[in-house]
């Protein structure tokens, strides 16, 4: 078991020293929440038990009975969608899933060689990731998780860019209380270029028109470390605490808290903060308080969210699964 822990930490160390701070990546759609539960409780869900791999493809091992998971969301104009399925087996747990976003009705413009704006009519943007995931325990504390995906970016009829790239996890059962201990790394893969040519202009004794490939971008990787633990239980309710540190590529590093109180394991609510740090070690202003609320019913489960982006609209986010 000591083996198993060591050669994983020390895997995931390997993986997460190879991710530099890049500063600017694309597909940003692959940094949007896909769990409702993990980010309504302010993004902590690597240590949390789920019914989808999207934070963690080893929280899928847990899953005892097929699954389904469905996420719908709006915000700022843009249609945020998720899938997944869960199929159990004694020789690890399978997982299906997708997610993306849709934006249309964007008006398009292009500047010609004299200056003059001119419209081309409507265009849309549609990002998607397609996955397979498997999850399996290797003792009885201790799971591993590895999703494969391919990840597509459509600039409407203009250009599009492909990917593939991986993501790992791990998912530790302590034995001290229900303390959980885990770990992932999302989005390891490779750099995506828009396919074709754009037209440009330079001033060489004169305006040349000239063409230019689409420069490539980096996927934004973001390495996560959390934990778990009721700190309150009670035969009608209980009170779980998490913690999740985010390590992203492009973006500041982020210590999360969640909280999420359950009655009778029917009712959920809860909330989470994120804080995030700059390179000065000081701390800056998060963006607000999530919220949201669950409900249980048997075999049926629907999870609602509100983020808090500050200066930004909410997100409002409302998921469904159930198990069978």
């Amino acid at each position: 078991m000591k083996k198993i822990l060591i050669f994983t930490f020390f895997f995931l160390g390997i993986l997460n020293a190879q991710i530099s701070k890049a500063g600017q990546s694309g597909a940003k759609f692959l940094s949007l929440p896909y769990d409702v539960r993990s980010e309504s409780m302010g993004d902590v869900g690597v240590s949390l038990s789920s019914s989808s791999p999207f934070v963690n493809p080893a929280i899928i091992s847990t899953l005892n009975l097929k699954t389904i998971y469905g996420l719908a969301g709006f915000f700022w104009g843009v249609n945020n969608f998720a899938i997944s399925y869960v199929i159990p087996s004694k020789r690890g747990n399978l997982g299906f899933w997708a997610s993306g976003v849709y934006v249309g009705g964007m008006e398009g413009y292009e500047v010609d060689i004299n200056g003059n704006i001119n419209s081309i009519g409507n265009f849309s943007y549609l990002a998607t990731q397609l996955g397979f995931t498997f999850s399996k325990f290797l003792t009885d504390k201790f799971s591993f998780g590895i999703s494969s995906k391919i990840i597509y970016e459509g600039f409407g009829g203009f250009s599009n860019a492909y990917s593939v790239a991986l993501d790992v996890g791990t998912y530790y059962i302590t034995g001290f209380k229900d303390l959980l201990i885990a770990a992932s790394i999302r989005n390891f893969g490779f750099d995506m270029k828009p396919s074709g040519q754009y037209t440009r202009y330079l001033y060489e004794a004169g305006l040349v028109e000239t063409t230019a490939t689409y420069t490539s971008y980096r996927l934004p990787t973001i390495f996560s470390f959390g934990l778990s633990l009721s700190v309150l239980s009670s035969a009608y309710g209980k009170i779980l605490l998490a913690y999740q540190l985010n390590h992203p590529t492009d973006n500041l590093e982020s210590h999360n808290i969640g909280l999420e109180y359950s009655l009778m394991n029917i009712i959920f609510i809860r909330t989470g903060y994120k804080i995030y740090v700059n390179s000065d070690e000081a701390v800056n202003g998060a963006n607000g308080i999530n919220l949201g609320l669950g409900v249980n019913y048997g075999r049926i489960g629907l999870d609602y969210g509100f983020y808090n982006k500050g200066i930004l609209p909410p997100i409002n986010q409302i998921a469904i699964h159930y198990k069978f």
